[in-house]
């Protein structure tokens, strides 16, 4: 197998891997190998020299005898990723072969339901309609009493502490989450959940096979605003979201959606930007380990230049925007409501965002079978913000609340139309409309 990494001068280069045949186990030298590849690799081509003031060395030390002493090759791809952890960095981690087979078909195993700690209880707040949990009767709103026999608060307690390191807290919630969600197909977790009432049920949910491709969907509201929602940036979706904009380009006001948006291509973040600004426009610059721009093709071709600007757009969307985030709108996200806040193009509504903004260049093959990505660019705002490890902060803060979920309130959305409305009205008596 070829993985893909930068040289020293910030070129990418081919290196060679080695993967055992399929249903093999690793043996001692493959995991040495293994091992030795990832901590090398961030070692000399993390983003930053300094390893965000990591002792690396000594962190090498700590893990490299629980790797090779781990006792299955579940648990030697769960220590490399721990591992990883240490740098409190989002993107930089290791995916066992397993994980790497779901992520290339675009789908996920998973109880189907997501929770966040509200108002001292763990309160429910997306359910999948394809999932055991939506059919057993669990809604948003509803909170967690009891996990596998344990009391939830216990369960969950432990549950991130014994969750790795990683940009921030809220980062953090979402990869324990992940842990406690995910596992084998068909595998079962039992629950107790506790309606609005006080009344409580108990309900055993199954893991099931759920795709994870990127989408997106436009609307007008009834309110004649535009809105554009954004599951993921991906290459494929340009075109659509495109249109969608084009659709609604005669709307006074616009909503973009990227609550729940975990990111992806930068590519796509830049087409959307383009949609906005109707003069060439410096969006940030980025920072890599050689202080230079990142480039192929012996480095006649620059991939990542050190400022990021979008040029200028003749039919650019001229109305009021509102971009809706919350904590897992994460990386390529981050940048969008990033930029569009930082260049005064938008008003950003909703809570305080992942805070996990650095940029890895595609995967690189573990000897083993597994995939590793590591932050190799940075990115500076042009008011000077560092996202990574903050987060955007929202213009107006519009927390949750269990009651807001229990009734389906979109108390984000409402305010973005309050605002914009207000927007609109100031901009006709400007006019003298």
């Amino acid at each position: 197998m070829i993985g893909r990494q930068a040289g020293p001068d910030g070129t990418r280069v081919a290196t060679e891997v080695v993967t055992p045949a399929q249903g093999e186990r690793l043996g001692q030298a493959e995991r040495e190998q293994a091992f030795d590849f990832v901590w090398t690799t961030i070692a000399e081509r993390y983003h930053d020299a300094k390893l965000n003031g990591v002792d690396w060395k000594s962190v090498g030390r700590q893990y490299r005898p629980r790797a090779l002493d781990a006792r299955d090759d579940n648990a030697f791809w769960d220590t490399l990723d721990r591992m990883t952890g240490e740098l409190r960095d989002a993107h930089t981690r290791v995916d066992s072969p397993e994980r790497v087979a779901l992520r290339k078909r675009d789908e996920s195993i998973s109880l189907g339901f997501g929770f966040i700690p509200l108002e001292g209880k763990l309160a429910v707040t997306s359910v999948s309609t394809d999932s055991d949990a939506w059919w057993a009767g669990v809604r948003p709103g509803m909170t967690l009493v009891d996990i596998g026999g344990e009391p939830a608060a216990t369960a969950y307690e432990r549950l991130m502490a014994d969750t790795r390191y990683d940009s921030t807290e809220r980062s953090r919630h979402f990869r324990a989450l992940r842990r406690l969600l995910t596992g084998p197909e068909d595998s079962k977790v039992p629950f107790i959940f506790e309606r609005a009432d006080g009344s409580r049920f108990q309900a055993t949910v199954a893991r099931r096979k759920f795709s994870s491709r990127a989408a997106t969907s436009h609307r007008v509201l009834p309110s004649g605003f535009g809105y554009l929602r954004l599951s993921q940036w991906a290459l494929g979706m340009n075109s659509r979201m495109v249109s969608g904009v084009d659709e609604m380009r005669d709307t006074p006001g616009m909503v973009i959606d990227l609550r729940g948006n975990p990111g992806g291509s930068v590519q796509s973040v830049d087409r959307l930007l383009s949609e906005f600004f109707d003069k060439t426009t410096e969006i940030a610059q980025t920072t890599t380990r050689t202080g230079k721009p990142i480039s192929v093709l012996f480095g006649t071709v620059e991939i990542i230049k050190l400022k990021s600007s979008v040029e200028g757009n003749p039919r650019a969307y001229k109305g009021p925007v509102v971009i809706l985030v919350n904590s897992q709108s994460a990386s390529a996200s981050e940048l969008f409501a990033g930029a569009m806040q930082a260049a005064r193009r938008a008003v950003v509504i909703g809570q305080p965002t992942c805070g996990c903004l650095l940029g890895f260049l595609g995967y690189s093959r573990v000897p083993g079978g597994g995939e590793m990505a590591y932050s190799e660019v940075g990115f500076v705002l042009t008011n000077g913000k560092r996202i990574e490890g903050e987060g955007v902060m929202p213009d107006h803060e519009v927390p949750v609340s269990i009651h807001d979920l229990v009734v389906s309130r979109d108390r984000a959305l409402e305010t973005a139309q309050e605002i914009l409305r207000k927007a609109v009205a100031d901009g006709s008596a400007k006019r003298g409309g």
